[in-house]
């Protein structure tokens, strides 16, 4: 575990997880990105989250399939119908965290996937079409363009805290699949659709 403080309040920020790329204060809601053992690099400040009613928080631990996990970080994203919440779980077996994406009760566990040919560009996507995906036919249900409402936590990945992005998510092989078109980065993420019972919360 790794202490550093806050630039900008001085509270205490402690990096639980070796592959931790940004956090965001508890205290006032600065986001750094981590750098070296000992260096933040302050981004901006995203905006304070309200309390909505979920299984988790960040801290608490549970177990998917059998599978322990802490939860590390919580990012609210908005759109236009509305929001979603995705956690960052660190898993208790060292292994690269993963996102748990909840939508409206609904719960899935993604996986940074590695994007091996070219993906077709946000303006070319069409809703109840497919695109090709690492050599599979994705079929496309939804399109849309997004911005981040707050976020609080520790996180492997660095997200924009300003401005909008567009996201593309559909299905292949009975697996999710998410598209992420950030300004200068391409992400890709495969899906694996929760059942309640598949998500134990021990605190």
């Amino acid at each position: 575990m790794q202490q550093m403080n806050c630039q900008n309040c001085g509270a205490s920020l402690e990096i639980e997880n070796q592959f931790i790329r940004a956090v965001t204060c508890p205290a006032c809601g600065t986001s750094y990105l981590v750098r070296g053992s000992d260096n933040l690099d302050m981004t901006g400040k995203t905006a304070s989250l309200a309390d909505y009613p979920s299984r988790l928080s960040v801290g608490a631990q549970g177990k998917i399939k059998g599978r322990g996990f802490t939860v590390l970080g919580r990012i609210r994203y908005m759109y236009d119908a509305g929001f979603w919440e995705e956690w960052q779980i660190g898993w208790d077996d060292g292994a690269p965290p993963d996102w748990l994406e909840e939508d409206e009760g609904m719960w899935t566990l993604y996986r940074r996937g590695r994007v091996k040919a070219e993906i077709p560009p946000y303006e070319q996507v069409r809703v109840g079409a497919t695109m090709p995906i690492n050599n599979e036919q994705v079929f496309i249900t939804e399109k849309r363009t997004a911005q981040v409402m707050g976020s609080v936590g520790q996180f492997s990945s660095v997200f924009p805290i300003q401005g909008t992005f567009g996201y593309a998510t559909g299905a292949a092989n009975n697996r999710s699949v998410s598209v992420n078109y950030w300004e200068d980065e391409i992400e890709l993420s495969i899906g694996e659709d929760l059942e309640y019972n598949d998500l134990v919360i021990q605190s």
